[in-house]
């Protein structure tokens, strides 16, 4: 994109303008479109991440992924792949942009550019959100039109710390039922913040007694540039209770008290590497787990205070993991992650090492009872992989462990040896490993994705008694023979202009003992009439010795959708097809806000077959500012059994511009928090000095909450997630002050548990300065220079560059206090041969009487 590509559109949907002004380059017919301001105006759910060169969001009350990624030129919109020509996109420091006809092919609206009137007029396909919250408003000046600037970003550093005051999340539940007849007692405290140069995360929950059953600790770093361990450059390292790499025969991940490092790149995986996710999942919650737009699984009740998705299989290629959250007040949040998946290659010469040692199964903190004790647990778990990139083509890998074999079969000692290639065009894999105690086991795999659909196969031999626990029905008391896996994922042409993205997984066992077993599954998802339907059916079949063959196969449907974006909508239906056919419950929740602070919610479950029940339950819930309050009952109208519960949830985080701590709403221990400080700086150093006056009616947009400076300038902000990058947007259309200049309004922040990053904000007295620039003619008369191109440059900030006009004079704004010196602009200067006669200064003064500058320019470079 270059200056003279440059178009100035105004935008209007429903005939109502939504912007004079929309930067768009190119061709003035299919125009490139900033996707990011265009996002902003019609209130779509699209986060633009420029240095990634990536878009991720959700469309339509049916909450459709999109993401984009130029790096692999795909784009990827309710499981529908479209390729983006180079063409077709642009990039600049701040926004992405998309031509106009590719853009109608990701977002639901059309476009139609008028180049003589310089308009772009945007007819919604489907109802947007900027439409529904006008409808809901009654009023269109909820529309900011200065979000679509074109800013730099404010970058702030999230320096880890020696020790930081610890934010908390506490959530206090209690109730009754008829069943127990006593009053039960649940708490779960998570604590984060910074201790000795590390994140520092802690978290005790409860049983139902309310005595402590659950504690784990951890230190950790991140740091996506490596550095970390010295010469080692690792890229993540963590200590207390961690989990162990996993490799590609026998151990597997698990966890305990110890230590663990990469040095691998955070966002890369192996296409033959199945990963596991995991995160923070508080009482009352639930999750389901997203891949490629997929339903994939689903987790109801926390595991120590945790959800997790293992053995988790990825596709080659652009995968998006989405993990949607359910509270149990309506609460709706999504992370989205991408992970581009290979074939597991390093770059020629790259070395990548992960390590683990830990003390299976027991946390630093150990509240188990010793008959809690699994087999195996309380032994010592070592695992070290070591991947070097012996050429373009070729990676090979070397791993060691030692582990507990369980069941009472002892400790466990193995090397191994693997390949990562390619084969006719296809990703290969190749493992061989050998156990001390005599077992071998070989693997090999092969991934692809011809005729487009993505297809990775994998089979593995076992001998001596060999024990892989990277196998899904790994089981010490029954040793494998053999393995085979196969995956398959594919998009169906579109049938009825839907796509519907299918994915299936098969996998066959032979045992030791001479018993085989099946697993199958299949997985849908596609949206009918605005709402997210999926479906799964699963397959099991078991043959064992002298027994009769046990199958079944089983299926869900999940339907999800948004009403008006005021009702949340979500149903399950369980049932069997094998060996009977018959359905086995039903569920439906419907939550609906009824303002920003109440809330409800309606529920009912219906069992079937021998167990047959009809489950009735409501909750009503306040959000306070400094707390998420919720009454909850059900009652089984078979049983006659009913339960009432309260549940209280808060946050602690402190505050460095008060000084102490503040009580906020749920989520400062589990994601990061800003302390935003808006002020007038009237001296220039960026610092809030005595005298100077804070800035109220800021506001600050990008948290989970949006919030406004007050009239001490300052504003506190939770529920920034944890990520290597995040963003915030600030805004001072609304503040009581003309004649100002703010910092950028983009702010990049690395938000993480119980951090609180400082952000401060200085608006400093701005004043213009008119600038004549002249050039003398042989008869030594001045005369102006006209397009000439200008700076005012001050130390510590950016030129400002202007153009002078006709008769060589310009006005040069939003210059804050400061001395100035005039520059031209040196490229231009250079390619003239022009130079200023004599330096010039100016100094801005606080209150606007700054005298005009006059400056000649002259022809040829400095005499010696």
């Amino acid at each position: 994109m270059s200056e003279e590509e440059l178009i100035l559109f105004a935008v209007k949907l429903d005939n109502l303008t939504l912007t004079e002004t929309l930067t768009s380059y190119g061709d003035p017919q299919d125009p490139l479109l900033p996707v990011g301001e265009l996002a902003r105006l019609l209130d779509l759910d699209i986060s633009v991440f420029p240095p990634e060169q990536r878009v991720t969001g959700r469309l339509g009350e049916e909450a459709r992924a999109l993401t984009v990624d130029l790096r692999l030129g795909l784009a990827r919109i309710g499981g529908k792949d479209v390729r983006l020509a180079p063409g077709e996109v642009a990039l600049s420091q701040t926004d992405m942009f998309i031509r106009a006809s590719a853009l109608e092919r990701l977002l639901p609206i059309d476009i139609q550019a008028d180049a003589e009137a310089l308009e772009i007029k945007l007819i919604a396909l489907e109802k947007l959100p900027v439409q529904a919250r006008m409808e809901r408003a009654g009023r269109l000046e909820g529309i900011n039109n200065s979000l679509g600037t074109v800013e730099p970003m404010l970058r702030i550093a999230s320096p880890y710390n020696l020790f930081t005051p610890p934010a908390f999340d506490i959530a206090l539940e209690s109730g009754s039922d008829s069943r127990s007849g006593f009053i039960q007692r649940r708490y779960d405290v998570r604590v984060a913040g910074d201790v000795l140069y590390t994140g520092f995360k802690a978290y005790v929950g409860s049983d139902e007694t309310g005595d402590p059953s659950t504690a784990r600790v951890e230190f950790s770093r991140r740091s996506p540039e490596g550095g970390l361990l010295g010469p080692l450059d690792a890229t993540y390292v963590a200590g207390g209770d961690v989990y162990t790499p996993q490799l590609g025969l026998g151990p597997h991940s698990a966890g305990g008290r110890g230590i663990s490092f990469t040095t691998a790149k955070l966002e890369n995986a192996s296409v033959f590497q199945r990963i596991n996710l995991r995160g923070e999942l508080p009482i009352g919650y639930d999750v389901e787990l997203y891949i490629n737009d997929v339903l994939r699984s689903g987790q109801r009740q926390p595991v120590d205070g945790r959800y997790e998705f293992l053995d988790v299989p990825l596709v080659r290629g652009l995968n998006v993991i989405r993990i949607v959250t359910y509270g149990p007040r309506g609460e709706r949040s999504e992370e989205t992650r991408i992970i581009n998946v290979g074939g597991g290659q390093l770059a020629q010469g790259e070395t990548a090492i992960d390590f683990g040692v830990v003390q299976q199964g027991r946390n630093v903190i150990d509240l188990q009872q010793e008959s809690e004790i699994l087999p195996g647990n309380g032994g010592v778990r070592a695992v070290a992989s070591l991947a070097y990139g012996l050429s373009e083509e070729l990676t090979l890998i070397g791993g060691a462990a030692l582990f507990p074999g369980g069941e009472g079969r002892g400790r466990r000692e193995l090397m191994s040896l693997g390949a990562r290639g390619s084969l006719f065009g296809l990703a290969a894999q190749a493992d061989l490993a050998r156990d001390f105690g005599g077992g071998t086991g070989a693997a090999f795999g092969i991934a692809g994705q011809p005729f487009g659909v993505s297809l990775v196969g994998r089979h593995a031999e076992y001998w001596g008694g060999f024990l892989d626990e990277t196998n899904r029905v790994y089981d010490a008391r029954r040793p494998l023979r053999r393995h085979s896996e196969l995956t398959l994922d594919f998009a169906l042409p579109p049938i009825g202009g839907k796509i519907i993205p299918l994915s299936f997984r098969l996998e066959r066992d032979v045992f030791r003992d001479g018993g085989t077993s099946w697993t199958g599954l299949g997985r849908a998802s596609t949206t009918i009439a605005q709402t997210l339907v999926s479906a799964g059916l699963d397959y099991t079949r078991d043959q064992r010795p002298d027994s009769d063959r046990q199958q079944r196969l089983t299926g869900n449907i999940t339907l999800s959708r948004f009403i008006d974006f005021k009702w949340q909508v979500r149903g399950v239906l369980d049932y069997d097809l094998v060996p009977d056919s018959r359905l086995r419950a039903l569920t439906l929740l419907a939550d609906r806000n009824v303002s920003e602070r109440l809330g409800f919610r309606l529920g009912a479950g219906k069992t079937f077959g021998e167990g047959k029940d009809l489950t009735v339950q409501g909750a009503a819930f306040l959000r306070l500012p400094f707390a998420d309050l919720a009454f909850s009952g059900d009652y089984a109208t078979a049983r006659k059994d009913w339960r009432l519960g309260v549940r209280l949830a808060f946050g602690l985080a402190f505050d460095p511009g008060a000084r102490n701590y503040r009580v906020t709403r749920p989520g400062p221990a589990a994601g990061g928090s800003a302390a935003f400080h808006a002020f007038t700086d009237r001296n220039g150093n960026g610092v809030f000095d005595a005298g100077e006056e804070p800035v109220a009616g800021v506001a600050i947009d990008g948290a989970e909450r949006k919030a406004v400076t007050g009239p001490d300038g300052r504003a506190f902000l939770t529920g920034l997630g944890d990520s290597v990058t995040g963003r915030l947007k600030a805004d001072i259309e609304n503040i009581d002050a003309f004649f100002v200049t703010s910092p950028p309004g983009n702010i990049e922040i690395s938000p993480r548990p119980g951090k609180v990053v400082e952000i401060p904000y200085p608006l400093a007295p701005i004043s213009e300065v008119l600038v004549r620039v002249t050039v003398r003619q042989g008869d030594g008369q001045p005369v102006g220079l006209s397009a000439l191109r200008v700076r005012m440059v001050r130390e510590g900030a950016e030129p400002i560059e202007a153009v002078t006009e006709f008769d060589g004079s310009v006005v040069i704004g939003n210059l804050r206090p400061g001395t100035y010196r005039l520059e031209l602009e040196p490229d231009q200067a250079r390619r003239l041969n022009m130079r200023l006669a004599a330096p010039v200064e100016v100094t801005v003064r606080e209150d606007g009487r700054t005298p005009d500058v006059n400056a000649e320019a002259v022809f040829g470079t400095p005499a010696d």
